[in-house]
């Protein structure tokens, strides 16, 4: 997936945008959208991460839109941002059946993250 970015970031997926806000829309001009971000009082550096753009997918246009929240951290976002629509996208019954395939999806990569987690809190167990 390209064109993501962290709230902190200044590339954007579906259209020009700064920082705090930016704003899309699909090829048609059907679908339009947009984003402000305000940060909180909070002490630490914003950690919140997100997805909009469209994309072509077997002859097929989607939105692809989310925001992923960090809660003290960003390993955790940047990591979905990056793998869980591709992962989604990936499975055989998407065009099918898209619940049980987005269930599926969040399901490995949840299985997934928390595996990269553990080698990256004690090591890889296989070496």
């Amino acid at each position: 997936m390209d064109k993501l970015c962290c709230f902190n970031s200044s590339k954007c997926g579906g259209g020009r945008s700064s920082s705090t806000s930016g704003k899309g829309k699909s090829h048609e001009g059907m679908t339009r959208f947009g984003f402000s971000l305000v940060k909180g009082k909070a002490s630490h550096p914003m950690e919140d991460y997100h997805v909009a753009k469209f994309v072509q997918i077997q002859g097929h246009k989607l939105g692809l839109f989310a925001i992923y929240d960090g809660h003290l951290g960003d390993s955790v976002p940047a990591y979905l941002q990056k793998h869980l629509f591709s992962n989604i996208l990936k499975e055989e019954d998407f065009w099918v059946d898209p619940r049980r395939a987005i269930s599926k999806a969040y399901d490995k990569q949840t299985r997934q993250f928390f595996h990269v987690a553990l080698i990256w809190a004690v090591g890889d167990p296989l070496l």
